[in-house]
């Protein structure tokens, strides 16, 4: 019987919307499934949103955020936060994305700090005691006064309070209505910064720092009273009164004000050249005083 070579049987077609098989295995090979649109916005957002932290030179609040990406909600900025979380892991990347200052910046990993600080060669910052007291008390308590501080500290904080606006981690934000209207004092936006806070209300609890302090010496912490005990200015305080005279206090938002803003000419300059005249005065008064009491004897 002869081959028919005129009029072959042509090869059946494979449907287009068939599935390959694997002539080796005969698995059946199914492509992945294209991103949605909106999930391809995102993660386009979320490119974008790395390229403009990495140059900016602050955190990028949610709003801010959301302008710059056209106009997206908060909810959809979050999620773009949480994407590009996900490219960096904590244990797989040196460049973090953190929440700082109610914001989102671009930070080194801290296990790569010793390598970070050789090539800068540069020491971290250090506070002394005074200025660690009078920064933790205005954290706390913000906004506060200058007596108010030294009413827990028991002593002056005219020089802790000008180290700390100098390094911008404290401000005036305003006047207490009370007579003399004294300065109002409140942390920065830098002081979240420094800190690596999202907010105030990251800041522990006395009950956290009471377990750190007994972790840490081996004890445990007394309780401290219901309610602290001021008063007025004597010798220094033990760190265990302090953190008493702390314990009812409730965090607060960074920039609390009183006013709209300072009276007109009114600067961080201005407060400290007024802080040093108020104790140049001081000392003379108590010379003047002591000079009128050795003159006494003399008039009799």
């Amino acid at each position: 019987m002869e081959e028919n070579t005129k009029n072959p049987t042509p090869p059946e077609e494979t449907p287009a919307d068939s599935v390959d098989t694997n002539p080796v295995v005969g698995v059946a090979v199914q492509e992945e499934p294209a991103p949605t649109p909106e999930e391809a916005d995102l993660s386009r957002a979320a490119s974008i949103l790395e390229s403009l932290l990495l140059v900016s030179s602050q955190p990028l609040s949610y709003e801010k955020i959301g302008q710059l990406l056209g106009g997206l909600g908060r909810q959809a900025v979050r999620e773009v936060v949480r994407i590009l979380q996900s490219k960096c892991p904590p244990d797989a990347s040196g460049i973090l994305v953190e929440e700082v200052a109610k914001g989102v910046q671009l930070r080194t990993n801290p296990a790569n700090q010793e390598y970070v600080r050789r090539l800068f060669d540069v020491k971290p910052p250090r506070f002394s005691r005074a200025a660690l007291e009078t920064l933790s008390i205005i954290a706390y308590k913000q906004p506060a006064t200058r007596l108010e501080i030294e009413q827990i500290r028991g002593v002056d904080c005219a020089g802790a309070l000008k180290t700390l606006m100098d390094r911008r981690l404290v401000k005036v934000v305003g006047k207490k209505d009370v007579p003399g209207k004294p300065f109002l004092f409140a942390t920065t936006r830098e002081f979240l910064e420094v800190f690596g806070l999202a907010s105030l209300s990251d800041l522990p609890s006395m009950r956290d720092i009471e377990d750190f302090l007994a972790a840490a010496t081996g004890g445990v912490v007394a309780e401290a009273p219901a309610e602290p005990v001021f008063q007025p200015a004597g010798p220094r305080r033990s760190t265990s009164e302090l953190a008493a005279s702390l314990e009812e206090a409730e965090h607060g938002e960074p920039l609390v004000t009183t006013e709209p803003g300072l009276p007109e000419g009114v600067s961080d300059v201005v407060l400290s050249e007024a802080a040093a005249k108020e104790e140049g005065e001081g000392a003379e008064a108590e010379g003047a005083a002591s000079g009128s009491q050795a003159e006494e004897p003399d008039a009799e």
